[in-house]
């Protein structure tokens, strides 16, 4: 009789891997899509950063563009640390998902009871509980 291996399902329930040395490992992350609104806070914050220099009369440069020159663009998603212990529930097992402006394989679409945001990130960063 084989031990049966507990797999990623939809309606499972999940846990942040452990870290081996906090002090060295980075903590897990996930990702999760920003909202229009959001979006247009970001847009609203860099025009209001851009009138103020332009007020003091600094150069905007920085502001509007990054260091190679290329216009700055708005962030599509936003990045959020996941608590080991807590329990999520997954909603997608296997998924494709855009991240920022690319695609990213290999993700795992789950609900943060704490915030209630639909949050994506690595399958191999989960462990199935119980």
């Amino acid at each position: 009789m084989k031990n049966k291996e507990l797999k990623i399902r939809k309606g499972g329930l999940a846990k942040a891997a452990p870290v081996d040395d906090p002090s060295w490992d980075p903590p897990i992350k996930g990702f999760y899509h920003l909202t229009a609104e959001e979006i247009e806070e970001w847009h609203e914050d860099k025009r209001a950063a851009t009138r103020e220099a332009r007020a003091k009369g600094e150069d905007t440069f920085h502001i509007n563009f990054d260091c190679a020159g290329e216009p700055v663009l708005a962030p599509r998603h936003c990045w959020q640390e996941l608590n080991p212990d807590v329990v999520y529930e997954i909603l997608r097992a296997r998924c494709r998902v855009q991240c920022g402006y690319h695609m990213e394989s290999g993700q795992v679409k789950i609900l943060d009871t704490e915030t209630g945001r639909e949050l994506y990130c690595d399958r191999k960063d989960l462990v199935v509980v119980g």
